[in-house]
């Protein structure tokens, strides 16, 4: 039986986000900024200026014993911090004392600064996490702990609205924030009233992107705990954070950035089911008009049709056929990614001398009349015994039966209880019921074979006029008869 949850553990590719510039002459700052956040590695496309040897890097504040980039582990100014911390600062806490104001100074006036000290420039990822363990882990009280890390996150969220800190500091700062743990320290854990300050900076258009892609990897974190605990955890995570994801959801793409801002979406898209059990008529019209936006990756438009199937309802006044109409064509906009490929590179392998027989005038399996593909194609098709080497990536097929079996879930669940195709019935839910049953039937074979030929396959059944096509025999054109049509067919194919 076909169990859509060993799929949705494979999320597919992540978004890589990269802008990497010089300025003129070769001599200037090399730009980069990269998270490194729930499990994901981001590239942000902001503009992040990298130390270059022999450059200036005197800390702003004027602190005596601030040592150049070049001997960043040596740095006075971080070292002295650490010190402090140590002995005026975290002694008197871990001992049961209370959060002075000479500790809330600490934290602001000292400790954090050091975020946007170019000298931790080269460190700047062991000083953001050393920061947490020498500011908050290990008091004891918790009040004193409560307070500690709002002065953290506070002091964290003025960095990262402040234009004029550099662009690293500002991402690391809200890095920092999402980092916060509970008090026991664990893995996996999040101190809950961070989620306000994220989902502030994450849901703020008027930041640069970069600093609320890092925000929203921290609310995903919480987003995931919040899921796992349930309860009160969880209503306190949807107060928190669903203006934010609403606002992102329902935002206009960035011209300049669409990639970062397609990743915000994606995110936020995942995160809605979380904190909207049902959506009202502005926002299901705003997730069909995500889906079916082809501006959009497919990757944003497959999430907001998930989000759709969970969360639609009669209040939500879709228009339901044109919804699941909508949810087959986007299915067939993924399976025509892995299409395009395997035809490119075909076509390449062709005129580079290393196809295999058949000509211009061949078949490709699957997918009859298709010029330039040869029979034989794939090993275990039949027609031909001569095997060539798989054209589709792995990981993209991997990708397509993740996106396929959402898809199935957005057009009907297996129980039938939920998705667009619930607010149908009669002829328009049966044909809905049977695509959803073909996108999980090909979501588990590409997730068990993950070979070109699955996708055609596919194509030829879910694409509209394609089952008409795969039912003619490739000898029709020599007048072989094609097959019969069948009345109960649920696609309405004659």
């Amino acid at each position: 039986m076909f169990r859509p949850s060993s799929l949705f553990v494979r999320a597919g590719a992540t978004p890589r986000l990269m802008n990497c510039r010089r300025s003129a002459g070769g001599r200037g700052p090399r730009w980069a900024a990269v998270l490194f956040a729930t499990g994901l590695a981001v590239t942000t496309a902001g503009l992040v200026p990298a130390q270059e040897e022999g450059d200036d890097t005197s800390q702003d504040s004027g602190e005596e014993g601030t040592k150049p980039a070049g001997d960043a582990t040596r740095n006075a100014a971080w070292m002295k911090i650490e010190q402090d911390a140590e002995k005026s600062y975290k002694e008197p806490l871990r001992t049961g004392g209370g959060f002075s104001p000479a500790a809330q100074d600490f934290i602001a006036k000292k400790a954090m600064p050091q975020l946007a000290n170019d000298a931790n420039r080269p460190i700047l990822d062991r000083v953001r996490r050393k920061m947490r363990d020498i500011l908050i882990v290990g008091i004891t009280d918790d009040r004193a702990f409560d307070d500690a890390s709002k002065a953290v996150a506070d002091a964290a969220v003025t960095i990262a609205k402040n234009s004029g800190a550099s662009l690293a500091a500002r991402v690391n700062a809200m890095l920092l924030v999402g980092e916060l743990r509970a008090k026991d320290n664990k893995d996996g854990t999040v101190w809950p009233a961070a989620v306000n300050q994220l989902a502030a900076v994450a849901g703020d258009a008027t930041l640069d992107p970069s600093v609320r892609v890092a925000a929203m990897a921290g609310l995903v974190r919480h987003a995931d705990v919040a899921k796992r605990t349930g309860g009160e955890r969880q209503t306190e995570f949807t107060k928190g954070a669903r203006p934010a994801i609403l606002a992102i959801v329902a935002e206009k793409p960035s011209v300049e950035q669409p990639v970062v801002s397609d990743w915000l979406a994606s995110r936020a898209l995942s995160i809605l089911t979380t904190v909207v059990k049902s959506s009202p008529k502005e926002l299901a019209t705003t997730l069909v008009g995500v889906m079916n936006d082809k501006d959009r990756s497919l990757d944003v438009r497959v999430r907001a049709a998930a989000a759709l199937g969970a969360t639609v309802t009669t209040k939500s006044e879709i228009q339901a056929v044109e919804a699941t109409n909508g949810v087959t064509e986007l299915a067939v906009a993924v399976l025509e990614v892995d299409e395009g490929i395997l035809r490119d590179r075909r076509y390449e392998q062709q005129m580079s001398g290393g196809g295999t027989g058949g000509g211009a005038g061949g078949r490709m399996p699957g997918r009859p009349g298709m010029p330039g593909m040869p029979t034989g194609m794939q090993p275990g098709m039949g027609g031909g015994d001569v095997a060539v080497p798989q054209l589709v990536p792995d990981q993209s097929l991997r990708r397509t039966a993740w996106r396929l079996v959402t898809l199935a879930d957005a057009m009907l669940t297996e129980d039938g209880k939920a998705g667009v195709a619930a607010l149908v019935s009669g002829d328009d839910k049966a044909a809905s019921q049977a695509y959803a049953e073909l996108f999980r039937k090909y979501a588990l074979k590409l997730d068990e074979k993950r070979t070109d030929d699955v996708i055609l396959e596919a194509l030829a059944f879910i694409r509209p006029g394609g089952e008409e096509e795969a039912a003619t025999p490739a000898g029709d054109a020599e007048g072989t008869p094609a097959k019969p049509a069948d009345d109960n067919d649920p696609f309405g194919g004659k």
